[in-house]
């Protein structure tokens, strides 16, 4: 049945084929719709979170590789004094602790019977010297006549014998009287320079032998030195002139600047190697034989002039080869491999030199779960940030 007219004044009337339209353009337009809002309300895939990693911040070497030592003070001028010949005690002018001056007679020996040797000696040289002269006197009376013609050659050639043999006995004489002489004078040990006496051997009446010690003795002119034992496995990294530390226990750990004045080549015992060091400034109070912690800054020299830096050892990637590596993280928090050259190891720290400047991040702990090129994110140095 078709309407030919509307039902309703001013409302258009449809067939039944147009309603058909109708219907279909709205079920179009309803799964457009529906087809719009479910890619807009999808979320899109979340992409995977950054690794989380420790991190620590490169510091400057000074300080980081050291290593304390125990020590000895020593006097830097010291030395054993003793008589040159043999004798008995007749003074003794020091006491341990006491101060002389250089010059000054710090004991004497008995010195009667070199007296009588010199005596003798001196007296043997007078009969030497006219012994000498009177066969010059000879030879030169032998020597007119020779001229002359009366007297034989053979008798000029004794004179000439005579007097030499008087010349050598005269010489000889003149050595004796001074090996007695100096004998003499050696009965009084005189002091090699101003200082104290630092141990003391002998008593007054002993009888010592040539070589002897005496007394030990130390010079003020020079200052101390400390004397300290290093493994054999830290020797090769001191060198000479360097500057380190001392503190003295006995005068409230005063620290003292010092420097190296000599690294051993041979070791003492048990593969330990003597260093000495001189210190830099006198210290008040300080006496030879105290005890002193010596801390020493270990590693090439050349490393801690050039761009030496320490990392915590938990931070090195050793590779195939044996050289090593570390994660640095840029402004990005992207990784990046940094070769490095390890030196010394001092705890948990260890000293290096490359590419690295102080301040800059570091992988601390788990670089091996990580690769170069990644982004992670920094959960800070140190196990307090686990709290």
């Amino acid at each position: 049945m078709v309407l030919s007219e509307p039902l309703v004044p001013g409302v258009e009337c449809y067939t039944s084929s147009g309603w058909r339209s109708v219907a279909v353009l709205l079920t179009v337009a309803s799964l457009l719709l529906q087809a719009g809002c479910s890619s807009s309300a999808e979320p899109a895939e979340a992409a995977d979170p950054p690794q989380v990693v420790d991190t620590a911040v490169v510091q400057p070497a000074d300080g980081g590789s050291q290593v304390t030592l125990s020590g000895r003070v020593k006097a830097a001028e010291q030395t054993s004094l003793s008589f040159e010949i043999s004798g008995e005690i007749e003074r003794l002018s020091v006491d341990v602790g006491d101060s002389f001056e250089a010059g000054d007679t710090l004991a004497v020996l008995g010195d009667a019977r070199y007296q009588l040797v010199y005596d003798r000696a001196v007296a043997s040289e007078k009969e030497a010297k006219a012994a000498l002269d009177e066969a010059r006197l000879a030879f030169d009376r032998q020597s007119s006549l020779r001229e002359k013609g009366y007297t034989s050659q053979s008798q000029l050639d004794s004179a000439q014998a005579q007097l030499d043999s008087a010349r050598s006995r005269y010489e000889s004489a003149v050595a004796s009287r001074r090996i007695a002489a100096r004998d003499l004078r050696l009965t009084a040990l005189k002091a090699p320079f101003t200082g104290s006496v630092s141990q003391r051997y002998v008593e007054p009446s002993e009888r010592v032998s040539p070589n002897q010690t005496v007394l030990d003795v130390i010079s003020d002119r020079d200052g101390f030195e400390v004397e300290t034992s290093v493994p054999e496995t830290l020797i090769g990294q001191l060198r000479a002139h360097s500057k380190q530390t001392i503190t003295l226990p006995a005068l409230d750990n005063q620290p003292v600047p010092a420097t190296i004045k000599h690294v051993g080549t041979q070791p003492q015992s048990s593969n330990n190697y003597p260093v000495v060091l001189t210190l830099q400034q006198p210290v008040e109070g300080l006496r030879s034989g105290m005890t002193a912690q010596v801390h020493l800054q270990v590693g090439d020299a050349a490393e801690a002039a050039s761009k030496a830096v320490r990392i915590p050892l938990t931070a090195l990637l050793y590779d195939g080869d044996r050289s090593a590596h570390v994660l640095r993280l840029d402004a990005d928090n992207r990784l990046e491999a940094v070769d490095l050259t390890v030196g010394a190891i001092s705890g948990q720290q260890v000293a290096v030199t490359g590419n690295l400047d102080p301040g800059d991040r570091i992988v601390a702990r788990g670089a091996e779960f990580v690769a170069p090129g990644d982004v992670v994110a920094e959960l800070g140095q140190g196990p307090q940030r686990y709290n």
